[in-house]
Order: C-alpha cells, then structure tokens, then sequence
C-alpha cells in the first residue's frame, strides 16, 4: 500500500492503538464509566495485544494472553442470559456516521487485499499475521498439515490454497529470513506473564517424539520488525575453525562470512590445540553494509534483473519485478474473499434490523466488529470466515428451524467445532420446532458427507476423511498448533470434559431460553473452544467476534423465545 496510496503504511501496532482509540471514543460510555457495556469494549479491545505478541514471534506469551482473557470473556457471555435490565445506551455517533464509518472500514478490505497479496507486498513489515503463520508453515517440515485438522477436507485444502496465494512466496520469505540480524538463542523455556516467570516445556513440541525447530518463530520476529541482519545465522564455535561460516536453518540464505579466529589469551599461541573449556571464541560477524532490507522488489535500477536462490539444493531464478497484473482466476478469487468478509457484515446489519429492533444496533455491531484488528489481520482465511458466515445465518434466519439447523450443520461439516452450538439450539427448538432443527442439521451433515465421497481421491481413505469430519481429531492430537504447543496436552483432558458437560447442561439452562441466549451463548461456546482446541487456539475469532458485538448492543430480548416466534414453515 505505501505506493498506492502515497507512503501509507500501517503496522499491526499501530492499528491497535488508532482502532483502540476510535472504538473507545465511539461506543464507550463517559457518562456511566462503570457499566457493563463500557467493561465488554475493554475486554475486546484486551484481545488485540494477544495477537501482537504472536506477530512479534513471541508466541506462548501472544497464546497464553489470549486464552486467558478468552476466559473472562467466556464466564461475561455466559451469565449475559441473566441481565435482564439492558438500558438503552446509544453510541457517540449516529446513523449516518455510523453508516458511512461501515462502509469506510469495508471499503477498505478488498484494496487490503490486492494491494497487499503474497510478494507484491511493498514491505515485510505490512505482512498480515495470517500470511506470517502460512509462510512459516509452508517453511517448516513439522507443521500440522490438513489431514491432522477435524473437517471437511475439501475445504481445508481450499482454504490452505487460499492462505498461500496471499502469503509470501518461499523466495521472498527467505530472502526476508536471510536479511536478519543477529544470531538468537531459544528463550522460550522462560516465559514472563503478568510479572511471574512461568516455566514451559523448552522448545515447542509439534509430536511426542520430535521437536519443533524454532525458525518460525525467530521469522515472525523479524517480519514484525524486530531482527537487524542475519538473525537466522547461527555460529557454530564447536571446532573452532578459522573462517568457519555460521549455519543457517533456511536453505540458499546468503551467508555473511566470519573473521578469523582471535588468538587465544591464555598463554596458547594461536592455531595451537586447546581444551574446550578455553576454545578461542571468534569475532563477531561483520555488518555488512546498509541496504535497503525491507523492499522486496529491485529498485529502478535493478529492474529486470534475477537474483538466485539456491532452495532444496538446486537453483531457482527470482521473478523479475515491477508490478504484475493478476489473472482472471486470481482477481475472481480476491473479490470473492472480500466479498464473504462484506457478506459477514451485512448480516450483522441484517440481524440488528430484524431482530434486535434498530438498525443503528446492527450498524453499531458491525463498525465494532470492522474496527477490532483481527480483521484487518485475518483477512483471507476461509477456515474463519466460512463457518461464521453459517453461524450468522443460523442466527437470522432463527424463526425457521429448517433452515437455522442446515447452516449449524454446515459449519459444524465445515469445520467440525460449531457442531457443540447443537445442544443450546435443540434446547431453544425443544418446545417448538426441534424435529425441523434435527431434520435441517442431518441433512447438511449428509450432504457433505455425498459430496465428500464424490470428492475423495483414488488413493485417499474416505472413512478417514469421514472421520475427521466428524471431529476425530479434534480430542487426541498428533501434533498441535497454538497454546498446547507449549504446555502439557494432559491439560486439556479436563478442560475438553468440563466443556462437553457444559455444552450438555446449556440445553437445560437456563429453561427458559430467549433470542438473546442463542446469540450471547454461541459466541460463548465458540469462544470456549478456542481455549482447548490443538490447531491456532485462540486465533479464530470470527467464530465468536460477530455474536459478541451483538450481544454487547442487544436489547432486551426476553419475549423472543421459540414458541411465540418460530413459524410453522
């Protein structure tokens, strides 16, 4: 974006701070400071620095923060049912300003993603954090891959193809990785939370028996901005060679060479043998000159030219640059992906018209949601924007079970977790529509389950992929990604039982159930979830962010139960 729209850059942290201010100046209320509608915008605004740390490399902090307010948000959605009394608080703004900052903010999603797609990304700093975590993936042997995952296969992989359009190509994420500064040593066995020194598992842990190498995470913290040159150098004094080169974790980096070995000062002349305790220790690596490492692209200059990387032992010519324009297929699928994120909105626009009585709720729902920097980071990822669109859809089209219960069946298919919203749903229906729910969520369940034995290859085991639609292995991980990357996977054990026995209990409770708990108590579920759940834990906040921002603005809902408001057809 910086050339197209006169050297405008904005870094993940900056956006939190300006998003941060905009949401308290527009929706916090001065005049009751102490309301619970002032404490839900805190809270929301508390998740963003979660996703810094992660941007910034520092992972296990970036997970453990964001499951730890998770849980706040968690025990505040669930006792939301409760709050009978719901005063009518507008925002600071009115309907037409909030109708042009909605159409501002959307506006802006798709040149977001034009602009900012793969290698024609001006600079590493402006690199998402979706697209961060794919080329880190897409770089490391050990990354979960989609057959690990719960859901509907087809899809993942869909929504994986997706994700490496916009991310960086391996050549630009090498190119960044080789541009790095000093050689850095793996810190996470501390991790500081709060002030407390927590203790973790040392270097994260992707199996039982194999580790997970660090370059990922040392390649995040450089694209945030926070590595000189080579970062991703590692010397290596064991023999004490004379111009030995530091070893690198990515393949055809350029490599800075060493100085000679200082001669030892403890009485030893130099090239002499010596013990390892008094090994002669080599100078540091020379800084090379000052370059411009953050551009991607030749400058005029060098325009036409191809720089060489040697990947995976053979050499591969860059792609010469200038700006290129994309295909037909590639510009369909860029306005589509903006298209769902436009759609998402929409529907909370929708939602606050017909169901929550004004449209400036659903207006107000929506700017916080656009506003909060998930979204301006979580762009393009199919995997969250899919099933949210499902759940949104369930929830307005709530009056009619059929229809409600085939979109929870289809994100449920998708991607295996919405399918613990079915007992709070079957518990709203239960008076009054039920059969029509069950017979709207079975239908959805067997229509991908057709469509997945029409998809799957010659070579692939259909019932394994049944499987894993039916959320196999979502319990008992082979490997993980996300919090329980870095902490004991026993832990979960409890977490998982306690969930299912709540999941179980909210088709009883509360009895009575109204409009406002299917909203308040799905955001609930898919934000508890994320706490316990092996693959980016945490990180899929379109499941949960929209029926927040609902449930922040709604009013009292309390006439709005099943039997009095579902139709017959």
């Amino acid at each position: 974006m910086p050339t197209s729209l006169f050297q405008y850059e904005m870094l993940p942290t900056t956006w939190f701070y300006l998003s941060s201010l905009m949401i308290v100046a527009i929706f916090f209320r001065f005049n009751r400071v102490f309301s619970v509608r002032n404490l839900d915008i805190l809270t929301l605004i508390l998740l963003t620095p979660g996703l810094i740390y992660v941007a910034m490399g520092s992972a296990p902090q970036g997970f453990l923060w964001l499951a730890t307010i998770g849980a706040f948000g968690f025990s505040r959605l669930v006792f939301d049912s409760l709050l009978r009394r719901r005063p009518m608080l507008e925002p600071n703004l009115n309907v037409s300003g909030l109708t042009f900052a909605c159409v501002a903010a959307s506006a802006f999603i798709v040149p977001n993603l034009w602009l900012n797609r793969g290698d024609f990304s001006e600079s590493p700093r402006a690199w998402r954090l979706e697209q961060i975590l794919t080329a880190a993936d897409a770089n490391d042997e050990n990354a979960v891959k989609v057959e690990e995952r719960p859901g509907f296969r087809p899809f993942l992989r869909a929504a994986e193809r997706t994700n490496r359009f916009f991310a960086p190509s391996d050549e630009a994420w090498i190119r960044a990785a080789s541009s790095s500064a000093t050689e850095t040593t793996n810190s996470e066995s501390i991790l500081y939370f709060f002030g407390t020194t927590l203790r973790v598992d040392g270097a994260p842990k992707r199996s039982d028996d194999g580790e997970r190498a660090s370059r990922a995470m040392r390649a995040m913290r450089w694209a945030a901005g926070r590595g000189g040159e080579n970062e991703f150098a590692t010397v290596d004094v064991s023999g004490a060679e004379e111009n030995a080169a530091p070893k690198t974790e990515f393949a055809g980096a350029p490599i800075a060479p060493t100085a000679p070995v200082a001669p030892s000062v403890s009485g030893v002349e130099s090239g002499s043998a010596a013990s390892p305790s008094s090994a002669p220790i080599p100078e540091p690596i020379p800084t090379p000159p000052m370059r411009d490492v953050y551009r991607l692209t030749p400058t005029d200059v060098e325009a036409g030219a191809r720089d060489a990387f040697a990947v995976d032992g053979r050499e591969e010519a860059a792609e010469e640059a200038g700006p290129r324009t994309p295909s037909i297929e590639q510009t369909a699928l860029i306005l589509s992906v903006g298209a769902l994120q436009i759609g998402m909105v929409v529907l909370i626009v929708l939602i606050g018209r017909f169901h929550l009585g004004s449209t400036q709720t659903g207006l107000s729902a929506a700017l916080l949601y656009l506003l909060l920097p998930y979204v301006n980071q979580f762009s393009a990822c199919l995997d969250h924007i899919v099933p949210a669109l499902a759940m949104l859809t369930a929830v307005l089209f709530y009056r009619r079970p059929v229809v409600s219960g085939f979109a929870l069946g289809a994100a449920g298919a998708l991607a295996f977790y919405p399918f613990f919203l079915l007992p709070l749903w079957f518990g709203f229906y239960w008076k009054r529509g039920a059969a029509r729910f069950a017979i709207g969520a079975s239908a959805a369940v067997l229509t991908f389950a057709v469509v997945l034995l029409a998809t799957t290859g010659a070579g692939e085991n259909y019932g394994s992929a049944l499987a894993a639609m039916l959320g196999r292995r979502s319990l008992f991980l082979a490997s993980a990604d996300g919090l329980w990357e870095y902490w004991p996977r026993f832990y979960r054990i409890p977490l998982i039982s306690l969930f299912g026995v709540f999941c179980v209990g909210y088709a009883l409770w509360p009895p009575r159930k109204d409009l406002a708990t299917l909203i308040s108590g799905s955001a609930a579920l898919m934000l508890g979830v994320q706490i316990w759940m092996g693959y980016r834990g945490g990180l899929y906040m379109a499941w949960y962010l929209p029926l927040t921002a609902l449930t922040v603005f709604r009013p009292n809902l309390f006439d709005r139960v099943a039997t009095t408001t579902v139709v017959d057809i």
